[in-house]
């Protein structure tokens, strides 16, 4: 009897023919796995359209009017959102405008104190009191309770018309004031343009 080299006996049955196609032949699978490139690509954009709506939310806190220069200053905190009052730069001979959410409320010339002398400035006031009555209406309990507001005043403003527009905030729910600024390490300074008078 002649002596024979072993082979292989597993899946010589015609039962254990997949598990023989298997062991010989790796199941027909081949040695690079697909990558489906469409899906991961839509991954992608989701995640950078995510990305970018999380860095941008500050930035889309309140709109730039172009007629305030904002005072500069070295010291800041980032703001959160809330109404926002403008109080724009004259032109020429014409007064500035006093602005609620970015809508015109009445002209900085008619805001002293021959007029309202008691500083409610009532135009103003008539528009924060709708503002607080449909803040007062959100779910949200910390929205409700939110009583800041932005004021963003042009460099050359009288501080007695600030005053003034701060006195009546003060009365119509907004304490607590935030004044919007450019960040510059020089303070006012560094600040170009007219000084305030």
């Amino acid at each position: 009897m002649a002596v024979h080299h072993p082979g292989s006996r597993a899946g010589t049955g015609i039962a254990l023919k997949t598990v023989r196609d298997t062991i010989v032949h790796g199941g027909n699978k081949s040695l690079f796995a697909t990558l489906n490139v469409v899906p991961m690509i839509d991954l992608f954009i989701l995640l950078v359209i995510y990305l970018i709506q999380q860095f941008s939310a500050s930035g889309e806190l309140m709109l730039m009017n172009p007629n305030v220069a904002m005072p500069k200053a070295a010291s800041n905190v980032e703001l959160q959102r809330a109404p926002m009052v403008a109080m724009t730069l004259s032109r020429g001979n014409q007064a500035g405008d006093l602005l609620f959410e970015n809508n015109r409320i009445m002209s900085l010339a008619d805001v002293n104190e021959v007029k309202f002398p008691s500083w409610d400035i009532k135009p103003l006031a008539d528009v924060l009191k709708k503002s607080w009555q449909l803040q007062q209406q959100s779910k949200d309990k910390k929205q409700r309770d939110n009583r800041k507001i932005i004021i963003q005043a042009d460099r050359t403003v009288p501080f007695q018309v600030i005053k003034m527009v701060m006195a009546t905030c003060g009365r119509n729910e907004y304490r607590e004031p935030n004044f919007a600024i450019m960040v510059d390490s020089r303070g006012d300074e560094g600040a170009t343009g007219p000084a305030p008078p």
